[in-house]
């Protein structure tokens, strides 16, 4: 676990980005914090259910769209205070109602940090 407060990395989820697509679902995250480099985007649950890194796309600040399989460390994503990103997860859309995020990218500042929030499909 990483040295973050737990309340702190709570604010780096963008409150109301949950949203279905016609392809599953996104949601944003900014960078409220420091300047950061992520090295793994790690695993992604929503209501305990696990995702595959093969399903998750991360829209970056410059608008490119690149799988978490290609944020590594030879390869890291740079995220500066103010960077959005999209997390677009491939799958079956979320069902109406109140929903359980958890994410657990890997920095090379602070090791595995794990961002937690919940947020409603309307």
């Amino acid at each position: 676990m990483g040295s973050v407060p737990a309340f702190l990395l709570k604010k780096l989820y963008v409150k109301g980005s949950l949203k279905n697509t016609a392809t599953g679902f996104a949601f944003t995250i900014q960078n409220t914090l420091a300047p950061g480099t992520i090295v793994d985007l790690g695993s992604l649950q929503v209501d305990g259910v696990a995702y595959s890194p093969e399903q998750v796309k991360v829209e970056l600040p410059d608008g490119r769209i690149v799988s978490v399989t290609e944020v590594t460390a030879q390869s890291p994503l740079r995220f500066a205070v103010g960077d959005k990103v999209t997390i677009q997860v491939e799958g079956t859309p979320l069902p109406t109602g109140a929903h359980k995020l958890t994410l657990s990218p890997k920095t090379k500042e602070a090791g595995v940090l794990e961002i937690t929030a919940e947020d409603t499909i309307a």
